[in-house]
C-alpha cells in the first residue's frame, strides 16, 4: 500500500511501527526500510527481507539524544553538528541501551543517522524511540528507490513515497570512534567539509 510521505500520515506510519510492522520511507538519500529499534521481532522480519544478518543504523530526530545510545565527547559531538541533519551516518562507541541487540550485534559501534528529511524525524519525535534504517533491496541486489518495485518485491510493507525522485549513493558512513575520523563509504555528503 503506497501513502504520501507527508506530515498527515505521520500518526500511521507510527501505529505501524508500534504494531510491528515495517514501513519503508524516504531520507534525503535512499528509500529505507523502518521498524522500531526497540522491537527485535520486527527487526528479525526485516533481516528476512533482506536474506542477511549485518548491524543496522539507527534514526534519532537531535544530536541531543545520541548519548542515550553512544559514547560522544565534545569534540565528537562539534563535528556531528557540522553534518546533521544531512545526508551522513557516524559510527560512535555504543552504550548499553533499550535498543535491539540485533541493532549493532557483536559490533562495539553504533551507527547513526539524522537525515535531513521530515518525516522520519517526525516518526522518531512521534514514536520517541529510534527506528531503523537499512535500503531496501535483498542482499547482493542494487537498493531500491523506486516505490512501484518496492511494492512489488516487498508487498507487505506499508510505503510512504516522495513526489520528488532522485537518484542517490546512500549516505556517507564516516568513524568517529578514533581521534582519527575515518570515512568509511563515500556517498552523498562531501567529508572533509
Amino acid at each position: 500500500m503506497i501513502n504520501p510521505a507527508i506530515k498527515d500520515m505521520v500518526r500511521f506510519a507510527v501505529s505501524k511501527l508500534e504494531a510491528g510492522e515495517i514501513i519503508a520511507y524516504p531520507t534525503d538519500t535512499l528509500y529505507g526500510f523502518g521498524v522500531d529499534a526497540t522491537n527485535t521481532e520486527a527487526i528479525q522480519k526485516v533481516n528476512q527481507y533482506k536474506g542477511r544478518t549485518q548491524p543496522m543504523s539507527v534514526i534519532l530526530n537531535n544530536v541531543d539524544s545520541i548519548s542515550e545510545f553512544a559514547e560522544i565527547n565534545k569534540t565528537q559531538k562539534t563535528e556531528i553538528r557540522k553534518l546533521f541533519p544531512g545526508p551522513y551516518t557516524v559510527l560512535l562507541k555504543k552504550k548499553s541501551s533499550v535498543l535491539s541487540e540485533l541493532i549493532t550485534l557483536e559490533s562495539t559501534k553504533i551507527a547513526i543517522r539524522i537525515p535531513n528529511h521530515t518525516f522520519p524525524l517526525e516518526i522518531v519525535k512521534r514514536l520517541k524511540k529510534p527506528i531503523i534504517t537499512t535500503s531496501i533491496n535483498r542482499h547482493g541486489d542494487e537498493p531500491l528507490n523506486d516505490v512501484s518495485q518496492v511494492a512489488i518485491d516487498f508487498p507487505d510493507t506499508y510505503i510512504f513515497e516522495e513526489e520528488k525522485f532522485h537518484s542517490s549513493k546512500g549516505s556517507t558512513i564516516i568513524d568517529l570512534t578514533e581521534n582519527k575520523y575515518k570515512v568509511i563509504r563515500i556517498g552523498d555528503g562531501k567529508y572533509p567539509l
